[in-house]
């Protein structure tokens, strides 16, 4: 099956074929770890980790629902096929000579052959609700082994069966649902249907987990239409041939999990949460109320105590040294005044936070968001880090350089995504696009900035007629040099929202702690230290660069473009361990964590288009008799969209 899978993949675009690539690797890697895991051990606590009550629309159960439409399906690729060479005309049969017979398939033994009928099955009277690439993976794999099954012997779950359901039964602890995956007991009879139905059962969790695991739970495109990252893609054919072949299933399933650093630290801390939950399901939640003091009587002392690890009786209601020694510790490790007085700031800190949104769904909405990541970052990248205004470059797993930015404003959002910078910009010209030319010079003048035809020559705006300007004939742009929005050097990168990294004129801005400010690029701090990271060794240095500005407009191609990713997490691991939050600059974790609760999402919606003023060209000041004549300002009117500034410039961000 494996030289079947690798076949598979030889017709597939690159991105494609990096990801059939890692998940046969996943299969290869398996098999090199043989049986060194005994499966037979899951068995003794599968019972435990399968409820019975299970969600009423798991992935692979049999007269269940189809999947939520929430759920992250995207669409796999056909494999391009050779062409077949026409057949050869064979030469006619003398008068006489008997015909060959056709061979006829044997007849497939009664359990293959209930396989093979129940995965082929489909439409609405399906008993397997699968999505359709799932139920095509299947119907093609069983059919290739002519219906036999990989989980039973002998009528018998196998060792590998129990172990494979064992892992999947842990999926909560990998950010996922396990109850969205139908894990079958042992068959109701020794009858064909009853086996071949927990066979297939089984394969469709195992199917439903690997793609889960890989590509995540949640359409990237239902939480913002500026998060344009997409999961690599899953190639449910070659999953299955890895989970075939597998000598090791539990850690061919955990192997589709992304591999990234981050994510393997996130779910370590998720485990972690989610014990500390269990143990604090009982401590009860400290009321508000009036400053309690050391030396103090409360009724609610003895809940403070309990939340704080203390032993004591329910009806003893002193505030003693002992607890006031706790409070303070507790005090100094929240970072809060260690006076040992209570009040409502320590009460919210040991209650968990009243705002502070459930660690271990923050956590699982992060791990969510590492699904989305390309496998393979880039032996060297650029990472900007969205919500910690940082850009960092990455070499062999190693930061080799750190820069603050400026990232855009909530409501000129910097999009999420992974591209690649391929040139650099020295003494750029700054292309006003119309959403900012309608904010920052509507009520202004075009000082500083020209007016260029579409032949590229520059018109004084005193010749051009704007109320009869034909589309795309015209555009704003303000030239290089110290005021230019641009600062004196710009990154580029291939994306349809047209944002790039750049320097800035407005340096003091990288001063502030809060720094979403920008309409939709980011700004980076020292650009040609930057440039020394990014490019330095491959002859574009910072001092190259520096020399370069004052003069025209250059563009500079990088020989070897560096991947760039603008990503967004609100949860980060540190090096020591612990968890960083970040403040949710976009507003985007409640959709998150709605989409996976499974509550139904409508798509975003595109913004509303702004007001539409004109621009006002700069005017020589009246004579005194016309003053008399504006004291009393004509009626504004607001033009109707589109208007010319519109229909000219279309839109994007800096």
């Amino acid at each position: 099956m494996i030289e079947i899978a690798i076949a598979h993949t030889a017709g597939l675009g690159p991105v494609r074929r990096a990801g059939a690539a890692l998940m046969l690797g996943v299969a290869l890697a398996a098999l090199a770890a043989g049986t060194s895991r005994a499966e037979t051990d899951a068995a003794a606590t599968l019972d435990a980790l399968t409820a019975p009550e299970l969600d009423s629309r798991p992935t692979g159960s049999i007269d269940a629902e189809a999947p939520a439409t929430n759920v992250a399906l995207p669409p796999e690729e056909p494999a391009a096929q050779p062409a077949a060479p026409a057949p050869a005309a064979s030469p006619a049969a003398p008068a006489g000579t008997p015909q060959p017979v056709e061979a006829t398939a044997p007849a497939l033994a009664p359990l293959p052959a209930a396989i093979v009928q129940l995965a082929a099955e489909q439409g609405p009277g399906a008993r397997l609700k699968l999505a359709d690439a799932d139920r095509a993976a299947l119907k093609a794999f069983y059919e290739a082994r002519q219906g036999e099954p990989i989980w039973f012997e002998d009528g018998r779950l196998t060792a590998k069966a129990d172990a494979a359901r064992a892992r999947i039964a842990a999926a909560t602890d990998d950010g996922l649902d396990a109850r969205s995956f139908r894990l079958p007991t042992a068959p109701l009879s020794d009858e064909p249907q009853d086996i071949a139905r927990a066979e297939l059962e089984l394969s469709a969790a195992a199917l439903g987990y690997a793609r889960a695991a890989w590509g995540g739970r949640v359409d990237p495109n239902l939480i913002s239409r500026d998060v344009a990252v997409r999961p690599d893609p899953f190639d449910a054919g070659a999953a299955l041939a890895s989970i075939e072949t597998s000598g090791d299933v539990a850690a061919t399933l955990d192997a589709f999990n992304p591999p990234l650093p981050q994510f393997q630290a996130l779910r370590k801390l998720l485990r972690e949460a989610r014990a500390t939950q269990a143990e604090k399901a009982d401590r009860p939640e400290i009321p508000f109320g009036k400053l309690l003091r050391p030396g103090d009587e409360d009724p609610r002392v003895p809940a403070l105590r309990k939340r704080l690890g203390l032993a004591g009786a329910d009806d003893d209601y002193l505030y003693d040294d002992a607890l006031a020694a706790a409070v303070v510790n507790f005090q100094l490790d929240k970072k809060i005044e260690s006076s040992g007085v209570v009040g409502r700031q320590t009460i919210g800190a040991l209650n968990g936070g009243v705002e502070r949104r459930d660690e271990s769904e923050l956590i699982a909405i992060n791990m969510e968001r590492w699904r989305w990541m390309p496998r393979d970052l880039g032996a060297r990248h650029v990472f900007v880090d969205l919500p910690a205004y940082r850009l960092r470059v990455v070499k062999d797993g190693q930061d080799t350089y750190e820069t603050r930015v400026i990232i855009g404003k909530p409501s000129n959002q910097t999009p999420v995504l992974t591209s690649a910078i391929n040139n650099i910009v020295v003494n750029p010209y700054w292309n006003v696009p119309v959403s900012i030319a309608l904010a920052e010079l509507s009520q202004g003048s075009l000082r500083g900035f020209e007016v260029v035809d579409r032949k590229g020559r520059v018109v004084p705006p005193s010749e051009v007629n704007w109320a009869d300007v034909k589309a795309h004939k015209l555009r704003i742009r303000q030239p290089p040099g110290e005021r230019n929005a641009l600062g004196h050097i710009k990154f580029q990168f291939q994306n349809r929202f047209a944002v790039y990294l750049h320097d800035t004129s407005s340096r003091k801005l990288f001063g502030n702690d809060y720094r979403a400010l920008s309409h939709g690029c980011v700004r980076v701090d020292k650009p040609l230290e930057f440039a020394d990271a990014l490019s330095g060794d491959q002859g574009l240095s910072g001092d190259r660069l520096k020399a370069m500005i004052g003069g025209k407009e250059r563009g500079l191609p990088i020989a070897e473009p560096v991947p760039v990713h603008l990503a967004y997490f609100t949860a980060w691991v540190n090096g020591d361990g612990t968890l960083e939050r970040r403040k949710d600059v976009y507003d985007l974790d409640g959709r998150m964590a709605a989409a996976l609760r499974g509550e139904q999402l409508s798509r975003p919606r595109p913004a509303a288009p702004p007001a539409l003023p004109k621009i006002v060209r700069a005017k020589p000041k009246p004579a005194p008799e016309a003053q008399a004549a504006a004291a009393v300002p004509p009626p504004q009117t607001r033009p109707s969209a589109p208007n010319w500034l519109s229909r000219l410039f279309g839109d994007s961000r800096y």
